[in-house]
């Protein structure tokens, strides 16, 4: 029932963003809902324009929980550390999330690292073979990294609970520009494939992977949706440095990451975060796709 709930708040929140009623009768595309946001941070990268907020609930959209935010005003860093307690305006675009307005209103301490703080990573390297791994699709079928091999594979992570429309959703949508546009070049034809990886296999099953792909237009020929048993899944993740965080209401914070295989099944190229367009990784597969022509 509360599954349902979010849901409908969540879907009612899109019709907010997507429109209003003018005086003549006909709707007027708006593109901004507003929400008040209270936290504590959790960390800061100005160069990035990125702060983490550790957020109480905001009613009838996001459960509490740690989410990194955009901050496109980088005066609002300026007297912010972290631990300090914080107030402010969280934005929702049709495309896109940012803060505003945000004011310290109480100051706090960095707590120190702890030993289990302190991880060392193994991290994927760019150039080299993919580690195997396999997962279930949309259709309940066993899927391997191994199987695309002779394609550029590109890859990201979403969860389809998640209710920015700078993360997951816009994931999706320019995967869904990309698969458009690929189907378009003829002499790219079977030299690629998408994948969209979930990191919530207990919600998000086979049928649930499949009615969100329709939701995109996904043409399921060269676009899988799929998921893998949760350690698997965190295997991958700490391999791309993708950061992974269970909350309340079952959320997850996180970043993002979208990755190309070259068709030889190395690691070609890594994108880190939201800022990457379509155009980028349709680069990215054109110039593997033909290089792989031409050394046949």
């Amino acid at each position: 029932m509360k599954t349902i709930q979010r849901c409908l708040a969540f879907a009612l929140l899109l019709v907010l963003v997507s429109c209003t009623t003018r005086e003549d009768g006909q709707n007027k595309q708006t593109d901004l809902v507003t929400f008040a946001l209270k936290g504590e941070v959790v960390s800061l990268d100005p160069s990035a324009r990125r702060m983490t907020i550790a957020h109480e609930e905001i009613p009838n959209y996001m459960k509490a929980m740690i989410m990194p935010f955009k901050v496109k005003d980088s005066t609002l860093f300026v007297g912010v550390e972290v631990g300090d307690s914080v107030q402010g305006t969280l934005a929702v675009s049709r495309t896109e999330s940012w803060i505003e307005n945000l004011a310290v209103i109480g100051k706090g301490e960095a707590p120190p690292l702890s030993a289990g703080d302190v991880v060392f990573k193994r991290l994927f390297k760019e150039g080299r073979p993919m580690p195997e791994f396999t997962f279930t699709n949309q259709d309940g079928k066993r899927i391997k990294f191994s199987d695309f091999k002779g394609k550029v594979l590109a890859f990201t992570f979403v969860y389809t609970r998640c209710p920015l429309p700078d993360f997951c959703i816009r994931m999706s949508d320019h995967f869904a520009k990309v698969q458009k546009a690929l189907a378009k070049e003829r002499s790219l034809q079977s030299s690629w494939y998408l994948l969209t990886i979930s990191f919530d296999p207990e919600f998000d099953t086979p049928a649930v992977l499949k009615k969100y792909g329709q939701t995109y237009g996904a043409d399921f020929s060269t676009w899988d949706f799929a998921t893998g048993d949760s350690a698997s899944i965190r295997r991958l993740a700490d391999g791309l440095d993708l950061t992974l965080q269970n909350d309340e209401g079952g959320l997850i914070a996180h970043n993002l990451r979208t990755v190309l295989l070259d068709p030889k099944g190395n690691l070609s190229k890594i994108f880190k975060g939201n800022e990457w367009s379509p155009e980028d990784v349709l680069a990215e597969i054109r110039k593997l796709s033909k290089s792989n022509i031409t050394h046949q």
